[in-house]
């Protein structure tokens, strides 16, 4: 009885997370975007707490995000709603270590590494750049009329999404990512951004 009860919490959660990434109006700000993508570059340091909300074909879930981002390393950190450590991921220059089930497992490439143990296809890699509305290689960005990131297409068939642009520090941040392919749906709704 408890597991069906906390099953159906974790779906509630879930289905309000992912309705919660759409229901604050966007507000309109103008930038140049050959410019603010050349600004953007130039931010290495920053932390973000937030949700990362998955469904794939067979699984789904939801929890907390805690992503600490430098120049050469970063730490994510995925909780239970109940604070329960999910996993934490921790790159130090060229190697990956996850901390998964009690153990220890390193790698050179945190996606890789991720998806053997978990079956998660999360692009670890890319979502540094992702989530401040910065153009990754290989992509075609689209961008919106007020010169923010819109949306990009990946030759992995990821198409990602940014909303919900909001000044922070000297930047113009999106606190909603979405990326989903024709299989999976990845939400992340950030709700605190520190700029370092």
């Amino acid at each position: 009885m408890f597991r069906s009860f906390f099953c159906l919490l974790g779906a509630c959660l879930l289905l309000s997370l992912l309705s919660a990434c759409t229901t604050r109006p966007d507000v309109t700000y103008s930038v140049d975007a050959k410019a603010n993508q050349i600004k953007l570059q130039n931010l290495h340091s920053w932390r973000i707490n937030g949700k990362l909300a998955y469904q794939g074909k067979e699984e789904r879930f939801s929890a907390t995000l805690n992503w600490q981002q430098s120049p050469d390393e970063y730490e994510l950190g995925l909780s239970s709603f109940i604070g329960t450590r999910i996993l934490t991921l921790h790159k130090n220059g060229a190697l990956v270590t996850l901390e998964y089930e009690d153990k220890d497992y390193q790698h050179q490439n945190a996606s890789e590494l991720l998806y053997e143990l978990t079956g998660w296809p999360i692009p670890v890699e890319q979502i540094p750049l992702w989530i401040k509305g910065q153009v990754s290689p290989d992509t075609r960005p689209l961008f919106s009329d007020n010169g923010l990131l819109q949306q990009l297409n990946t030759a992995q068939g990821w198409q990602v999404n940014m909303s919900d642009y909001r000044p922070t520090g000297a930047y113009i941040l999106p606190y909603n990512l979405e990326l989903k392919t024709p299989t999976e749906l990845i939400r992340i709704r950030v709700n605190t951004w520190q700029i370092n």
